[in-house]
């Protein structure tokens, strides 16, 4: 009598199929030619405007937000003007939705940025961004139907960006400002 043989899958085998089986369709409708940024850079205008933003915000101990103006160049995206709004609309944290969402869109403008100035345990910076940034960050591209760029300042010199908009994502590592 011939003996059976019954093919054995180990956890990592479904796994590996699991991965490819959702990654794959995604791989082959991908478009070749659209590269994402892997970057981005302040521009000498940009820099000076920040340090402003981060610091009218850290006296009034409110949140401060402003339209950014900004360019994808090869692999990078680049910043090259900051507006700050008036926060005189704004909640008690310093901040209108309505005001970034109805002034800082294109083509003009490509996203705003904010500043978190509250700290954990009274020490370290709330360094990502909360619910209520992504719900608005949501209505920005939304609204715009492009995707956005979106910074948050939190430390004297501390940034993190994303472009997020209809495709997804794009999360750029922590950077100096």
């Amino acid at each position: 009598m011939g003996r059976r043989y019954r093919a054995r899958t180990s956890p990592g085998m479904i796994a590996h199929r699991w991965v490819a089986a959702v990654v794959l369709p995604l791989l082959i409708g991908a478009d070749p030619a659209a590269r994402l940024p892997s970057g981005f850079r302040f521009e000498l205008n940009a820099t000076p405007e920040l340090h402003r933003l981060w610091e009218t915000s850290s006296t009034a101990k409110a949140e401060r937000v402003a339209c950014l103006a900004a360019n994808l160049e090869g692999d990078t995206v680049r910043i090259s003007r900051v507006a700050p709004l008036d926060s005189g609309h704004a909640d008690s944290l310093g901040i209108s939705a309505a005001a970034s969402l109805d002034t800082c869109g294109p083509p003009q403008w490509r996203g705003t940025v904010h500043t978190h100035i509250a700290l954990k345990d009274g020490q370290r910076p709330y360094s990502l961004f909360s619910g209520a940034d992504r719900g608005v960050m949501m209505l920005w591209w939304r609204r715009w139907n492009v995707a956005g760029l979106f910074c948050l300042l939190y430390s004297p010199n501390e940034v993190i960006c994303e472009i997020e908009g209809p495709d997804g994502a794009v999360l750029f590592p922590r950077s100096h400002y």
